[in-house]
């Protein structure tokens, strides 16, 4: 049975349709909220280098010196003097111990004369290196953090009458300890 002028329904006449809008001004800002606290508490994470060497397979001949070995410089900055390290991934760790050194302060002064020397003599060794990683701790002056890149970073060459400036660990990165 059809009924005239349309069919009726509860929820009112069929032939009307009704446009319902949603505000969705709420969502959106709750979504942001969540969006920037994801983006924050990602930035928190640490993440941290772990020097793990593995064994290679290789057709040449290993040079037991490694002397083209490009190795990092690691410098941290203490208040009691300068503690030094070099990391490399092929290197074993015999050898990268060995190139462990601490310069204590002499006199209360830091021993910038001794750091420089001895960088020069790691980059004489490993004429590729070029990177040191500095690290001081969070009392450590800003002057001294200058004094140890300007002690890392080149040597006086030439001669009296045309000087040049040999490059030793001229790319310096700062870091910082995660406590």
């Amino acid at each position: 049975m059809a009924m005239l002028g349309g069919s009726k329904s509860a929820f009112g006449s069929g032939d009307e349709a009704e446009e319902i809008f949603l505000n969705l001004t709420p969502m959106i800002d709750i979504l942001t909220c969540l969006l920037f606290f994801l983006l924050l508490s990602f930035g928190a994470v640490i993440i941290a280098l772990v020097n793990a060497s593995v064994p290679v397979i290789s057709d040449g001949d290993p040079d037991p010196n490694f002397s083209q070995a490009k190795i990092t410089m690691g410098l941290q900055v203490k208040d009691s003097g300068f503690l030094l390290t070099a990391s490399h991934d092929k290197m074993p760790e015999e050898e990268l111990a060995k190139m462990k050194r601490t310069f204590p302060k002499v006199k209360g002064a830091y021993d910038y004369k001794g750091l420089h020397e001895y960088l020069w003599g790691l980059k004489r060794r490993f004429p590729k290196s070029s990177s040191i990683i500095i690290t001081p701790d969070r009392a450590i002056p800003y002057e001294v953090v200058i004094g140890a890149m300007d002690a890392s970073r080149d040597q006086a060459g030439g001669t009296p009458r045309r000087p040049i400036r040999i490059p030793m660990f001229p790319e310096a990165v700062i870091s910082t300890i995660v406590e």
